[in-house]
């Protein structure tokens, strides 16, 4: 009797199955891949920041003397790739922003940038005989400047922009933001423009 209360805890240990080993495969993980879509003005304006050699053909160039600045428009805080920079927000929470830039060279011609605000509002890409057919012109000292008023499919935003030429240099004037505030200040924006002297 002694010898089976010796062997049967052996044999009771022998007959336990063994533990089962699972194992797991934990993947790396990464961020997600942003999706293909209509451009994005910050990304786009955030990349122009990070770019030592256009920051430093912007600030090549002396600043202007601007043209009459209504009350209204709030100096925006600085930026490396604008020359001038105002908004206006309202307590509904609708924008307009009035943005001043200049490069070397014609950057990629008309076609090209108002193809490029035009994807920024949701708009599609158009001919260059499209573009041509809807500019207007603007006098500004001697110079020349080309207009374009553009509308968002859905009506609610709005991109008013003047591109003037010098000394082999384009400078962009653009108003943007909700339509209706665009709208509103069109005129103060045109009148800044003729009015300002460039250097």
């Amino acid at each position: 009797m002694r010898h089976w209360l010796i062997i049967l805890p052996l044999i009771l240990c022998a007959c336990k199955p063994e533990p089962k080993i699972s194992t797991y495969e934990v993947k790396s993980e990464t961020a997600p891949i942003a999706a293909k879509g209509k451009e994005d003005s910050s990304v786009t304006n955030n990349a122009m920041k990070g770019n030592p050699t256009m920051q430093a053909e912007v600030a090549s160039f002396a600043e202007p003397q601007w043209g009459p600045i209504p009350k209204t428009w709030i100096t925006s805080p600085a930026n490396p790739m604008r020359k001038g920079s105002w908004s206006i927000t309202q307590a509904d929470g609708s924008k307009v922003e009035i943005a001043v830039t200049v490069f070397p060279g014609d950057v990629g011609g008309d076609t090209a940038n108002v193809n490029r605000w035009r994807g920024q509002i949701g708009l599609e890409k158009v001919s260059d005989e499209k573009i041509k057919s809807t500019q207007s012109s603007l006098t500004v000292g001697n110079l020349t400047g080309r207009v374009y008023h553009l509308l968002s499919a859905d009506g609610k935003s709005s991109t008013s922009a003047v591109i003037l030429p010098k000394n082999n240099a384009t400078w962009f004037f653009k108003l943007t933001g909700d339509t209706a505030m665009v709208n509103a200040e069109k005129e103060s924006f045109l009148k800044m423009v003729t009015e300002t002297q460039l250097p």
